[in-house]
């Protein structure tokens, strides 16, 4: 594939924006992102998205500084493939070290350029979207994929057992802004984020046992992320709440909340919240795959969704179903598997957790030397 300078140079402006400038809220985080200093930008990003990103997850990350930030400038993008890879990676294994601790539980990187910025979304876009998730995971970016990072947990204690999430990785870009997929724009140009709901709920209850322990010991020290989201079926309120805040945009929403059928195989794990009680807790609705890392659908430059886009049957079990056996991703991506100590005993382990010697565990191992 073409490097990243190449490709910069082949995006073509999306004149589409001629008759629709950017939101204003947008345009002027776009404006201070491009003219700042790397300290600075990281603020301008962080704030945005606690305002203006509709997933709640995200957004309580952003506000609680949850998440590492690797913010690619102009400069950086118009050097070698090599130099946007190392400074991705040395990013990367910042975030699973500070993940490790229970520090930050999300990964955002951002390519701020002006051409990026005001580029038309088409398959030039697109490719570039491709060659910048691949110096980012460091693997093939297929289009239509479901793709994910890794991030650890360390469970304090004699054993040291140390806890892997999946984290899914999904592409965003200032284009979407005013299209039909609107709820996946962001600032500045193009990006990548990855946060892990099961990581953050644990080190949420990390968090309240450390500070029990602090107030034994006389300790003000908080090693731990003070969050909110402190177990996985508070997590599915979350969810839920997030897909019902989805952008009314100009084909209407993209994700909705789905009527309870009354006939569902498994029980509700939580009290919704009242705006939830009538809602299907089981599956919801798309227009897009909310897995699906890069989505060729997003790389056109059509502003209403085309007509050959049909809704899509999506998933909240993930979160609390831990009956099914083929529901592999309430272990991958909820409830977590050990890499360091003993196979955890309950049932939903023997049918889906394998234990990973960590010394295979090899961005780990180097992120904690």
């Amino acid at each position: 594939m073409r490097s990243i300078a190449d490709l910069l140079e082949e995006l073509s402006p999306d004149h589409w924006r001629d008759r629709q400038a950017f939101d204003e809220e947008l345009r002027i985080t776009t404006e201070k992102l491009l003219g700042s200093n790397a300290e600075e930008r990281t603020v301008h990003l962080r704030e945005w998205l606690s305002r203006h990103q509709p997933c709640l997850f995200g957004r309580l990350a952003a506000k609680k500084d949850l998440i590492t930030f690797c913010i690619l400038d102009d400069e950086d993008l118009r050097r070698s493939d090599a130099h946007i890879r190392d400074k991705i990676q040395a990013a990367r294994l910042e975030w699973t070290k500070a993940g490790y601790d229970g520090r930050k539980s999300g990964f955002v990187l951002l390519a701020a350029s002006r051409r990026l910025a005001e580029a038309e979304p088409n398959r030039a876009l697109q490719e570039f979207a491709q060659r910048l998730c691949q110096l980012y995971l460091l693997d093939e970016c297929p289009t239509d994929h479901i793709l994910h990072d890794e991030i650890y947990l360390e469970k304090p204690g004699p054993d040291r057992s140390v806890w892997k999430w999946l984290a899914g990785v999904n592409v965003f870009a200032a284009a979407g802004d005013g299209r039909w997929w609107q709820d996946h724009r962001i600032p500045g140009g193009v990006g990548f984020s990855a946060i892990s709901v099961g990581h953050m709920v644990k080190s949420s209850q990390l968090s309240d046992v450390s500070a029990e322990l602090n107030k034994i010991f006389g300790d003000a020290e908080a090693p731990f992320a003070q969050q909110v989201v402190d177990s996985l079926p508070k997590a599915l309120d979350f969810a839920m709440r997030t897909i019902a805040n989805a952008t009314a945009a100009v084909s209407g929403r993209a994700t909705m909340l789905l009527p309870d059928p009354g006939n569902l195989s498994v029980a509700c794990p939580v009290a919704l919240s009242p705006i939830l009680k009538d809602m299907n807790y089981c599956n919801y609705a798309g227009y897009y795959h909310t897995d699906v890392t890069i989505p060729t659908e997003y790389f056109r430059p059509d502003v209403e969704r085309p007509d050959t886009i049909k809704q899509m049957d999506l998933d909240f079990t993930y979160l609390f179903n831990d009956d099914d056996v083929d529901n592999s991703a309430f272990v991958t991506m909820g409830i977590g598997r050990r890499v360091r100590g003993e196979l955890e005993r309950n049932k939903t382990a023997r049918a889906n957790a394998r234990v990973v010697n960590i010394k295979g565990e090899r961005r780990l191992i180097n992120a904690l030397r």
